[in-house]
Order: C-alpha cells, then structure tokens, then sequence
C-alpha cells in the first residue's frame, strides 16, 4: 500500500522528514495493523537511500508504532488492548482538566471558535461526511485543551491523543460512534463559563467513547478476559 504525492524529500533532515510522514500514516491508519512496510517501496517514494529509512524504523518501533521482525522486516503494530484503555485513561483525565480550566482562561475569541468548530461538526455528521466530522471531533476536543493555557497538559494531550486516534483509525470508525449532538452537553455550559456542567458533560461524553472503543479493540486484540493464561 502506498500513499505516494509525488514529492521528493530534500536531503536536509531527512530521517526527521520519514520519520515524521511515516508516523503521521501510521496514526491516520494509512498503514494497517499487520501490514509490512516495503523498503525498496518507500526508499523510491521519498527519493533516499535505505539508511535514514532504517533509522526512522528504529524510533517508530521505540514508540511503539511498528515491530521490527527477523526475515519480515517493518511490520505495523497492533495496537495493545491494555495500552489503549490505559492511553485512554490519561486522555479523559487530561481533557477533563483542560475544560475546568478553560471554563475560567479560555478567552471569548478561544471560546467562540469552539462553538464554530462544534457547528462545522455537527454540519458535516448531519450529511454524512465521516472523515470531516472524525477529523473536526479530533480538533473540537484539542481546542478545548488549548483553551486551558497548561503547557504540561496541551504537551501530554498531543502525544496520548495521537495513540486514541490510531487506534480509532487502526479499528474503524463510524458516525454513530461519533454522537455530534454528544459534545452539546459539554461544549454549552463551556460556552456560558459553567464549570461543573460542563465537566459532567465531558465525563458522560467520555464515558461513551471509551465503551466504544473497548468494544471495537475487542474485534482487532484478545481482551484480558479472552487472552490465554500464561
């Protein structure tokens, strides 16, 4: 499978530029779970030799996103059922403190953008458009945590958001697991600066896409429940 744009990579960083064009199809889940990256494929797609791509092999393996195999080569990793409940746990805790504090930092102009980025959302799942809503649901609750002025929070959020949304992409997604009319109960009393409405909007909200994504793991990994004893 290739996702070839016809560009060349300038020879100025370029592990840095595989490294992060790779990772960035891992997590859209143009690269699936099981699928064998082919070197020779990719070494003509981005014009370079196999040295710079064999590096960026070795740090999407330390992080995770693919398993370096004897006689197989770079195969996509599955997405550990533990791990991204775990993931999941951070995520929730994290954006649950980036609402409380954007109740009281957020700025108008932050909060105003909000509500468009709502309004974009609930547009694009009433005609069905799945990737512009997944796409706007992604940046809906990112501007959420941007709106809490936490550097810690924003920077822990980018990276565990990027491991829900590849397992979200790596599972499936479909509409109905994206409610738009959902993210009312927390984007309103956000909108009016109410606190605790809107963090029990957010957990009820969270709550539902963890079940969701529970239950979609259970189709692509063994459960805890359903792995063999050891």
């Amino acid at each position: 499978m290739s996702a070839d744009t016809g560009l060349k990579i300038e020879p100025r960083s370029l592990q840095a530029e595989v490294l992060d064009r790779l990772r960035d199809e891992i997590i859209r889940g143009v690269w699936k779970p099981g699928v064998r990256l082919q070197e020779r494929t990719l070494c003509e797609r981005f014009g370079i030799s196999r040295s710079p791509l064999r590096e960026a092999y070795q740090v999407l393996a330390a992080e995770g996103l693919l398993d370096l195999l004897r006689n197989r080569g770079a195969v996509v990793s599955t997405p550990s059922y533990d791990e991204s409940m775990d993931a999941f746990t951070l995520l929730a805790t994290l954006e649950t403190l980036s609402i409380e504090l954007a109740c009281a930092k957020g700025t108008d102009d932050e909060l105003d953008a909000i509500g468009e980025i709502h309004r974009r959302e609930v547009a694009a799942a009433a005609r069905r458009d799945e990737a512009k809503a997944f796409e706007l649901n992604n940046k809906l609750h990112r501007a959420v945590v941007e709106a809490s002025h936490n550097g810690p929070v924003m920077d822990a959020h980018l990276i565990v958001s990027r491991q829900i949304i590849r397992v979200q992409n790596a599972t499936g997604f479909l509409l109905p697991d994206m409610p738009a009319d959902e993210h009312i109960g927390f984007i309103e009393p956000l909108l009016k600066r109410s606190k605790a409405a809107a963090v029990k909007g957010l957990r009820a909200h969270l709550a539902h896409v963890r079940d969701n994504i529970a239950r979609r793991l259970e189709t692509l990994v063994a459960t805890p429940e359903k792995r063999p004893a050891a």
